[in-house]
């Protein structure tokens, strides 16, 4: 059976420490008191945590990731070290300055809850989703190999890309949807509709979930390539203002076929 260690216990860092029933630590003290509420096996510090680990999960922010890679390159040396940074090529261009025998495989698991952080966590979070798995210049094929069956043993889908095509993607997956979900949000709040708050449905709540995310999480995906996100923003805007221009034509027939169109775009991104 693997050792698994996980580092951040997050949602995504506590939902992969119930699946691989991991040994979990966080920096965070009133975290790890609720992990260890939660069943988590929770040590006192990194070094602990990843002590005779064979695989070790670091689910941290991105600018947080390339310290804790050499940190725990250092404490565990003979461990697999993987991460669930939603960027990569930073993490990539890290994993190149670790010691020569360090194995290091980037990874982004693709799974959300509206629940945020460790009260979300649940060992079913990423079944049947996709999980990035990107090689890095510390990545052999068996390391490659044993993640990827890792990870499909907790019931998700390893998908290999490499870091430029990871962050490309990112950018309409992530970081598109992100934005839209605050503009979105800013939208309805200033458009003044009295009683939003009482009346919300699942419509609004559903699209706007991921505006309620911490703003530097946010600020650290726009940023991720600003260009590209702001390319992809004036996509949505065309969109919307083809809408606006046949709502006030009052085009039916247009209407009607945008929306059958979307219905199939929608339909499309399910696996």
């Amino acid at each position: 059976m693997t050792r698994a260690a996980v580092v951040g216990l997050g949602l995504i860092g506590g939902s992969a420490a119930l699946a691989l029933q991991a040994r979990g630590y966080d920096r965070d003290p009133a975290v790890r008191r609720r992990a260890r509420e939660r069943g988590i096996e929770t040590a006192e510090s990194l070094a602990e945590a990843v002590r005779s680990a064979d695989l070790v999960l670091l689910a941290v922010p991105t600018e947080e990731t390339p310290v804790l890679m050499r940190e725990t390159a250092a404490a565990a040396p003979e461990a697999l070290v993987t991460d669930a940074a939603s960027l990569k090529k930073p993490i990539a261009a890290a994993a190149e300055d670790l010691p020569a025998g360090s194995r290091f495989v980037g990874g982004h698991p693709m799974a959300g809850a509206k629940a945020p952080g460790l009260e979300g966590a649940r060992a079913d979070l990423f079944r049947g989703r996709p999980w990035l798995i990107v090689p890095t210049e510390r990545s052999d094929a068996h390391s490659i190999a044993f993640l990827r069956e890792t990870v499909r043993g907790i019931g998700a889908r390893p998908v290999v890309v490499d870091p430029e095509r990871h962050d490309n993607l990112m950018t309409w997956v992530s970081h598109l949807p992100h934005v839209s979900a605050t503009a979105l949000a800013r939208a309805v709040s200033a458009g003044g509709a009295e009683g939003v708050a009482r009346f919300a449905g699942p419509g609004l709540l559903d699209a706007t979930r991921i505006a309620d995310s911490p703003a530097a999480l946010l600020l650290e995906l726009a940023l991720a390539d600003p260009e590209a996100l702001a390319a992809a923003i004036e996509n949505v805007r065309a969109e919307l203002a083809r809408v606006a221009g046949s709502l006030r034509r009052r085009d039916a027939a247009d209407l009607r076929a945008y929306f059958d169109e979307a219905v199939k775009a929608r339909r499309s991104f399910e696996p």
